[in-house]
């Protein structure tokens, strides 16, 4: 099933929308390297012009730090949520945490987790994202037989509790905190940060498991998600093939011109 359009209410109609962009390969192209990724010309356009809009509440929910998404997000107006919505910048550039208290057993499953999956590094091609609240395992340099043992030792991980995983784009994202996921980030900016009743129509776009929870979300909420890349993480999404063709898509459904004048 694929949400029609009627479902969402356009911007500029007088009625909060709230917009969920995931970062990696969504609004930025796949690379090699997460140090390469820079937001695609045409996304960065879309979200200043859904930003300078009335009633628009736009955020960027992503897995890395945030540091490291402020230097390449540079757009007035964005709510920033990284480690997949347990830490927050402000349009205005306050930083503040979700959850506080939950430094302390962040702490202690770094200590557990980190140090077994430092194993993996031995491995040609497999490099390891620190990202403090979780940490990637990217095997997009790997051979394939070096992916398949990273995925076999992964999975023997898993299987003893010490973690658990989401897949992306030649990735494993792996969670330092329980529950910790992007529907847990999309229901705070849609709840507690856009104070709404979760009535607000809502859009999501992302390319990964970890987004495909916030997709299903929103879409039982009534809203639209968009799957980019080659499938579709979860049936229900409009599927691009990237980041280009998000921004023309979402113009197009929602009638959306380029540097229209707010308001």
């Amino acid at each position: 099933m694929r949400m029609e359009l009627s479902a969402v209410t356009a911007p500029g109609a007088g009625t909060e929308t709230i917009w969920m962009f995931d970062f990696d390969g969504t609004i930025s192209e796949f690379v090699s390297s997460p140090g390469e990724a820079e937001i695609h010309p045409d996304c960065r356009d879309l979200i200043r012009d859904l930003a300078t809009r009335p009633f628009q509440r736009v955020a960027i929910l992503s897995s890395r730090l945030l540091d490291d998404v402020v230097k390449r997000v540079r757009i007035p107006g964005v709510y920033l949520g990284c480690g997949s919505g347990m830490e927050w910048r402000r349009p205005g550039g306050g930083r503040f945490l979700a959850d506080p208290a939950q430094l302390a057993p962040l702490k202690r499953n770094r200590q557990a987790i980190l140090p077994p999956l430092r194993k993996l590094e031995r491995i040609p091609g497999i490099d390891l994202e620190d990202k403090r609240w979780s940490v990637a395992v990217h095997v997009r340099r790997a051979s394939k037989a070096g992916r398949y043992l990273a995925e076999m030792y992964l999975g023997q991980l898993r299987r003893r509790r010490i973690l658990r995983f989401s897949r992306g784009r030649d990735a494993f994202e792996i969670p330092f905190l329980a529950g910790m996921n992007k529907a847990v980030g999309a229901k705070m900016f849609a709840g507690r940060l856009c104070r709404g009743s979760g009535a607000a129509p809502m859009v999501y776009a992302g390319d990964g498991e970890n987004d495909a929870m916030a997709m299903k979300w929103v879409v039982r909420k009534g809203g639209m998600a968009f799957a980019v890349g080659q499938e579709a993480v979860i049936p229900a999404a409009r599927l691009v093939p990237g980041p280009a063709f998000l921004a023309a898509e979402i113009r197009r459904l929602f009638g959306i011109d380029r540097n229209q004048p707010a308001g």
